[in-house]
């Protein structure tokens, strides 16, 4: 799977789009009460009587457990009570709390009696494919926290994905030359077969030239010559500096329309105060991963890579600063170009039509 990178506790969110990622044909392969545990060796050899599938959708931030009850199962429980509100079909739903390229975590409120009430929480190993899941009590009067284990499980389950059996990936990215060159996120095509881009209302290879993970960006070209670029800023970024934001939020799920937010610098650093990036209150989402964030003349102060949890925060995006930008690229021996000595400033139909040329939908299998 994509890394995710960024979705931490209370939620730092990079903001690549990726769709909904599978686990089906899940069986029990340990269950338990208290030190008791059932072992289940294989799938032949499983004797719950349930079948269960997990969908975990970054776009909505909710993993699904469908459940299918089998027959045998569901005519016993309506036998032993005709009252039984007991439905072949039935899901649940969690909202994801942590994730990163290996787990991924997420719980629902379960049963309340005052004072106390019961989260339901569930760990996905994506490597393992298997589900685990744990009740913790809290006692709403004295705060205490402890965890429910006379009942735990572990669930073991094939992997299938929503598209050709690949994860597809896909967020935004920009030239910086006419040459063909042109940046985004590490994270959007970290573990890509192939990656493009749409140019011209085509999907046009993308070749992979750097990388550097740590900054969380990625050099790529496409063998086209752009009508725009965007020139680095060489100013240090400033507190209050009105920008402006550009991509693709979403992907093309919301319209195949280049996208604009606008805002302030809200703050120099990043998150964890990360010196090599800048604070902004301009909205950034899922599918902006990559995109520009340029000032009134066009020029680029920082590339979008991550957001708050909306959930938990309001207004808080980050981006990696020009000056990053510039020596990624010098690093790489690849031209770019710096504002003039003199700017005249843009208005906003010609800042529009150089972020429309020079700002490209990025995707990949």
């Amino acid at each position: 799977m994509k890394k995710l990178l960024g979705i931490v506790v209370l939620g730092l969110m990079f903001c690549s789009d990726v769709y909904a990622y599978v686990l089906d044909k899940c069986f029990f392969i340990e269950v338990g009460h208290g030190d008791e545990k059932y072992i289940v060796k294989s799938f032949d050899e499983q004797t719950t009587l349930d079948e269960k599938s997990y969908t975990i959708d970054l776009k909505t931030g909710i993993i699904t457990r469908f459940t299918i009850l089998k027959d045998e199962w569901l005519e016993t429980l309506k036998k032993e009570n005709p009252d039984t509100r007991a439905q072949k079909f039935n899901n649940q739903t969690y909202k994801i709390t942590f994730a990163n390229d290996r787990v991924v975590k997420g719980s629902n409120s379960g049963l309340s009696i005052p004072p106390i009430e019961d989260t339901n929480e569930i760990t996905i190993d994506l490597e393992k494919n298997t589900v685990s899941g744990r009740t913790v009590t809290r006692n709403t009067v004295t705060g205490r926290e402890f965890v429910f284990d006379d009942w735990k499980y572990i669930v073991q389950c094939n992997k299938s994905n929503s598209a050709n059996n690949d994860i597809a990936s896909s967020g935004s990215g920009f030239f910086i030359n006419n040459k063909g060159y042109f940046i985004t996120n590490y994270h959007v095509v970290d573990g890509c077969t192939q990656s493009k881009i749409t140019f011209k209302e085509e999907s046009i290879d993308a070749e992979l030239i750097a990388t550097d993970q740590n900054l969380d960006l990625a050099l790529l070209r496409a063998k086209i010559k752009p009508k725009g670029f965007l020139n680095l800023s060489n100013d240090p970024p400033e507190k209050l500096q009105k920008i402006y934001v550009a991509g693709y939020p979403f992907g093309k799920g919301l319209s195949d329309d280049l996208k604009f937010t606008q805002g302030i610098i809200s703050a120099v650093k990043g998150y964890a105060d990360n010196s090599n990036q800048i604070q902004i209150d301009a909205a950034i989402n899922s599918g902006n991963s990559g995109g520009p964030i340029v000032d009134d003349n066009g020029n680029l102060v920082a590339v979008a890579v991550s957001g708050l949890d909306k959930s938990a925060s309001e207004g808080i995006g980050f981006g990696i600063k020009a000056s990053s930008v510039r020596n990624f690229l010098d690093v790489n021996d690849i031209d770019y170009s710096t504002p003039g000595i003199l700017n005249f400033g843009m208005n906003a139909n010609k800042l529009n039509n150089l972020l429309e040329k020079s700002t490209v939908y990025t995707f990949c299998n």
